[in-house]
Parts: C-alpha cells; structure tokens; sequence
C-alpha cells in the first residue's frame, strides 16, 4: 500500500494543481502579486482612494441599506478586520525578515504601498467582533446617470474551496492542503446596494469569485420591505448570494470567459475548472458597522494580507480594492455589463464579445488606449441598459403613487430618450427577456 501511494504521489499532486487553477476562491491565482498587474497603477492614479471616511449622510444611507446575512451550520461568522485579524499576526518584509509581531492599524497604513511585504495571521481562538466596513462609492458611464454605491465587506479569518467541488478534485487536494483554510484572509465577500440619481435602490451587486454580477430589484430579486437586503455566506467559500430557503447549489467558475459564461448562463458544456457553491441558512449574523477611509490599508494594501504559501493560489490577498481585473473597474460598468439571467443568451452573447474584447485588451498593456470596438459597443450597451434602469424604477414609483398593485418592474419599459451620440445605438433592448 506504501508503494502505491507513492507511485501515485506525483499523479495526484499534478491533478490537485489542475484543480486549484479551476477553484480557488479569491484573486490571488497568479503566481505574481494580483496589486501589480499592469493597469491598475494608472487606474488609481487618475482615480485616487478619498482620505476621508463616509460622511454624515453617507452613513446615514450605509446605515439604512445595510444587508443582513445568514452563514451555514457550523460555518464560521465574519470578523473585525484589525481588532481580530490584524491584531494577531506578524508583519515580514520582501526577504522574509520579521518588522513586528505587534501589528495594528496604524503599522500596516505604513507599509500599503510596499507590495513586498506580506502579513500573516496567527491563527487561535481569540474572541470575536463581527464587523462590516461599508463605504460610499458613486460611478457613472457615458450618459448614464451617476449611480450611488453602497458597499459593504465581510470579512472571514480564512476562505475554502467550493463546498460542492467534485470528489476527484476534492480528494487529491485534500492530501495536501486544508479545503476549508486555502488561503487566510477572505474580504471579497462583498455586496454594493445601487442606488438611481434620486437614491433610491435599483441593483445589487455581489462579488462572486473572481467576477461581479449584479441582480436587478423588482426583476431577480425582491426589494426588502425594510431596505435590508437578506444574503447567505456560501458554506466554506464565503460567496455572497441572495437568500434562499434550505440547501441551494449554484455554478461557479474561475473567471467570467465567453466559455465559462455559456456555462453559468445555459448550464451546457461544463468547463473542467467549474465547482459548485453550496448555500444553507442556519443562523443570522449581528454586526456592527464601521466606516475606513478608502485609502486605508484594508482597500490599497499592495503586498499580502494573509500568510504567503508555496501552492499557487494559497498565500493571502492584496487589498480589497484589487477585487477585479483594471479594465473592470468602474463600478458603473460593472453594474450593467454584468447583469446576466440563467438562460438570457441574447445578453450572454453581448457580453462575450466584450469579454473577448476587453482581455485581448488587458493582454496587450494599455488598458486605457485603443478600446476595441466591442468594448466600445458594450459601453453604449451598458449606457443604454442603465438609463433604462433608471427609467423602471421612474415608472415603479409612479405605479405605487397611483395605487396600483405591482411586484416587479416592467418587463419591456419605454426606451428613455438619448442626447449622447454613444447612447443611440439601436435596435438593442437592454433588458432582454
């Protein structure tokens, strides 16, 4: 029996690899650190993070809108990112050298923009402090009204493998790793309530996995009576997704490609790097609520925030700003490029031609010069869909002003008239049903 598992050792030591690139559940897949791609430096250059933390009407709305969460039985709740993460753990520099095993807040601000250090969390039963940081964010795209961003991070001590990946995947690496502790440190588990250009909730949007998507209220999902949004923390993933009733399965990929998407959208030709999160409500989670100023380590934090880790895709995350991929960054586009509907083809395939489009892009280093044609056709797509959002939630609030019964938004509203040349593009309907 020993002689066998060692002449399959290398055999499942070369599936368990194959199987992580499919399956990690945060951005930290490339061997190189995610913060230097090439883009995002010019990025927050001529986007630079506020200094200055949610004002007073600001936390008003985050307070209001805040979500409510469920995690799974036995599933760990969130934490407090500095009092019970930050607070235990030592700080190294690029060769591996100890700065301090007292780390706070103001030691970590000091070192965000050196991407060679790493912290690692020292783990323990320590007591706990459930704590959300929400931040304000407002974003437009091309004619598009200004949307208002209220977005949430939960922060879990560590992130697993998808609870439903396969046993052959499973199996291998499991040999050689925790599927519940793949990498320390999981704080893209966050949420966006949209908010239209009179501040009223449209949209949802999740960060799930490597990628966004974002839910339309009144269209995928319901808008709460009282505002809070209800979430459930995928079991060992922590991925965010709407609520649901008992135990519910959702496809997952590694990244949103025009293959993986034919996948996510119609179910067919499963892709081999795909897995399944698995979500069951069992007790809701009680937070407090605490407001970071953009440019603070927790979002800008260029080196690793969790423990470096010789497998790729297991050593902690840069900062929670460095959620997606440069060309990605606008949350605007994000809201309305990303909306997609099991079975929606007619979206799926605009979306793939600016998939395409956008990583030949990226690929090629200048993710601010020579916009594709199709990425452009998605811009005026996406400009399009969003005065048309904007237009729904108009013709909702009239509806209930009039007495009238309703429970979604319309299916097929008006077309909004257009001024900006970008945004005349016809023969698109934006919300294809």
């Amino acid at each position: 029996m020993t002689f066998i598992r060692v002449r399959l050792l290398p055999v499942m030591l070369c599936m368990a690899t194959l199987a992580v690139l499919g399956s990690v559940s945060g951005l930290c897949l490339a061997a190189d650190n995610f913060s230097q791609r090439p883009g995002f430096a010019a990025y927050f250059a001529t986007h630079p993070p506020a200094n200055r933390p949610a004002g007073p009407r600001d936390q008003a709305l985050l307070r209001r809108y805040r979500p409510r969460l469920w995690v799974g039985p036995g599933q760990d709740a969130p934490i407090g990112f500095y009092p019970d993460y930050i607070a235990h753990g030592t700080l190294y520099d690029a060769r591996g050298k100890a700065i301090s095993a007292h780390v706070d807040r103001a030691l970590l601000n000091r070192y965000k923009h050196a991407p060679g250090v790493t912290f690692a969390h020292r783990p323990g039963h320590y007591p706990t402090h459930p704590i959300v940081l929400a931040r304000v964010d407002r974003a437009r795209l091309g004619c598009t009204p200004t949307f208002t961003f209220l977005t949430y991070n939960f922060i879990f001590r560590d992130s697993g493998l998808p609870a439903g990946l396969i046993w052959r995947k499973a199996g291998p690496l499991s040999l050689i790793a925790n599927l519940d502790d793949w990498h320390q440190l999981d704080h893209y588990t966050a949420v966006s309530v949209v908010l239209d250009a009179a501040q009223r909730p449209v949209a949802l949007l999740l960060q799930q996995h490597n990628d966004q998507r974002s839910y339309v209220f009144g269209t995928d999902i319901e808008r709460p009576a009282d505002d809070r949004v209800r979430l459930i923390a995928a079991l060992r993933s922590n991925e965010l997704y709407p609520w649901r009733r008992g135990r519910t399965t959702h496809r997952t990929v590694q990244y949103m490609t025009p293959d993986n998407l034919r996948y996510l959208v119609t179910g067919r030709d499963k892709p081999f790097y795909a897995a399944r999160d698995i979500t069951q409500a069992a007790h809701e989670v009680h937070y407090k609520l605490a407001f970071l100023p953009p440019d603070d380590a927790f979002y800008v934090f260029q080196g690793g925030l969790g423990e470096k880790r010789r497998l790729p895709g297991r050593s902690g995350p840069p900062g929670a700003d460095y959620h997606t991929l440069p060309m990605f960054m606008n949350r605007a586009l994000q809201l309305v490029a990303f909306h997609w509907r099991p079975g929606d083809t007619r979206q799926m395939h605009a979306l793939i031609a600016f998939l395409g489009a956008s990583r030949a892009q990226g690929r090629a280093g200048h993710p601010d010069r020579r916009v594709p044609k199709a990425l452009h056709g998605l811009h005026a797509d996406a400009a399009e869909r969003a005065q048309t959002l904007a237009a729904c939630r108009s013709q909702e609030d009239s509806t209930a002003l009039a007495g009238q019964r309703h429970k979604s938004l319309p299916r097929r509203p008006a077309a909004p008239a257009f001024h900006d040349a970008p945004c005349r593009r016809a023969g698109f309907n934006p919300w294809p049903v």
